[in-house]
């Protein structure tokens, strides 16, 4: 291996509740190595009764001396964090890579952006500042911004570490609590980060983790003391959480499917495009809500695009995630059947395949989770493949005569999380990012920009934001006061 395989997996057989590792009897999750097969960790199934005393920690966290923490103080510590996962780094993104599968490099990046949101929601914590309003000569209003209280963090399965830094560090500068139920696939990343909060200094119970199954994540997102449920994963779990969630009623924030389309017109630039679509589709090898999966283009720019993109692909290097190629393993057997699914669907549909389509399993890892690139040319706008999510690096290619119909095949899906064009007359490219149906979209340069900026989707897509300053509302109740005097 180029880098370390992690010997201490098996420790993380725990679920970390009021700073203490809690075992528990029964049934366990086994998480395996998706390159390999091998066996990581052994997690227990978190029961109704485990997630209750998670909340009830939280609670009394945020009652105790976290509720009385001065702003300037909470922000300390977890700039400490965001050193502290710094410093831990290569153990969390060989973890990480172990877990996922995703290449070193790429999970070695996924660790950077946690630290890096818990630096930027660090320095938020103390201008969280209220506002007065006009209210007349004889009253005075004011508007003063509170934590929400206990916030229940559903985790997905492809980006485990940075998703739940991008939701628990805008839940801790707000002042609230947090507990987080990670994939039962990827559980081991949380719990490691978990470990070093409370290395920090950060108060026991203020962050605490509860491995499990669906049952779990429905026990957190319908117990009566969670104030907002915050869920990242597949449009179809995101209603049960939704429903799960509205009895009592707690604040929702979904972050679900996509089909995001990738439009390329007359006169872009090829190249630019290629590296786009590439960073979009075998990135994480496609296991990405934003992955650009629809490629709309120009008729006398389809074929360039495809061979050069084709080209790409074949020269993109499979391997075991830490000897950091270009394209690792998918999250598990069992999800590669999945993918393959649809590509088998599609043939039979007689749709062309011109590229992959099929497993790519290397010689040292034979029984992995590998899957080619893979590329549909000329799809029908309504095919099952150009639909749904394949959530794999599985590409459908569609003719745009022209911007207005471009706009259109982008709009025909029932997601709305990304958009990206690729166009050198900005009036058609603002035209586009103007009437798309995308809560952010990219102009000449897919997926490129920062973690600050506001996400989240429209239509079925999501509800809410996550990232930079718009995040905060999610976590924060507006209390307003008025004196009569």
């Amino acid at each position: 291996m180029k880098y370390s395989y992690p010997t201490d997996t098996e420790q993380f057989d725990f679920h970390l509740i009021d700073g203490q590792r809690i075992r528990q009897a029964g049934v366990k999750s086994e998480i395996r190595d998706p390159a390999n097969g091998q066996l990581v960790a052994q997690l227990p199934i978190g029961t109704a009764e485990i997630v209750s005393d998670a909340v009830a920690s939280s609670v009394q966290a945020l009652k105790g001396n976290w509720g009385q923490l001065a702003p300037y103080d909470r922000a300390q510590l977890m700039f400490r964090l965001a050193d502290l996962i710094d410093q831990n780094e290569a153990r969390l993104a060989a973890l990480e890579t172990v877990n996922v599968g995703k290449p070193y490099s790429q999970a070695l990046r996924d660790v950077g952006r946690t630290a890096k949101y818990f630096r930027f929601y660090a320095g938020v914590c103390d201008k969280l500042n209220g506002e007065t309003v006009s209210l007349g000569p004889d009253q005075t209003g004011w508007v003063q911004p509170e934590p929400v209280g206990v916030t229940a963090h559903i985790l997905p399965w492809n980006y485990p570490i940075s998703t739940f830094a991008r939701g628990a560090a805008p839940a801790l500068a707000a002042g609230a609590t947090v507990v987080a139920k990670p994939a039962e696939e990827t559980p081991v990343s949380a719990l490691a980060i978990a470990e070093l909060v409370l290395k920090a200094g950060i108060p026991a119970g203020v962050l605490n983790v509860v491995c499990g199954d669906s049952s779990t994540g429905a026990a957190l997102a319908s117990h009566p003391d969670v104030a907002q449920v915050t869920f990242t994963g597949s449009t179809a779990t995101g209603r049960k959480v939704m429903q799960a969630a509205s009895n009592p009623i707690a604040g929702v924030t979904l972050e679900l499917g996509g089909k995001s389309p990738v439009v390329v017109l007359n006169g872009a630039n090829v190249d630019d495009a290629v590296a786009g679509l590439a960073r979009g589709i075998f990135f994480n090898a496609g296991q990405i809500c934003t992955a650009g999966s629809r490629l709309i283009v120009s008729p006398s720019l389809h074929d360039e695009v495809v061979e050069k993109l084709s080209a790409y692909a074949r020269g993109m290097s499979v391997d075991h995630g830490l000897n950091d190629p270009d394209l690792g393993p998918l999250i598990s057997l069992k999800h590669r059947d999945r993918v393959s699914g649809f590509a088998e669907r599609a043939r039979a549909d007689g749709l062309e395949c011109v590229l992959g389509g099929h497993g790519a399993a290397p010689a040292n890892c034979p029984g992995g989770a590998f899957y080619a690139p893979t590329i549909f040319t000329h799809v029908p706008v309504d095919a099952e493949i150009a639909q749904a999510e394949v959530f794999g690096p599985v590409l459908t290619t569609h003719i745009a005569q022209d911007a207005d119909e471009a706009l259109q095949i982008a709009n025909a899906t029932r997601y709305g999380l990304v958009a990206g064009i690729y166009t050198p007359d900005i009036t058609q490219a603002m035209q586009f990012a103007r009437n798309v149906e995308a809560g952010q979209v990219f102009i000449n340069g897919f997926l490129k920009g920062g973690d600050t900026l506001p996400f989240g989707g429209v239509k079925e897509s999501g509800i809410g934001r996550e990232k930079g300053l718009a995040a905060m509302a999610s976590y924060t109740a507006q209390k307003s006061v008025v004196i009569s005097h």
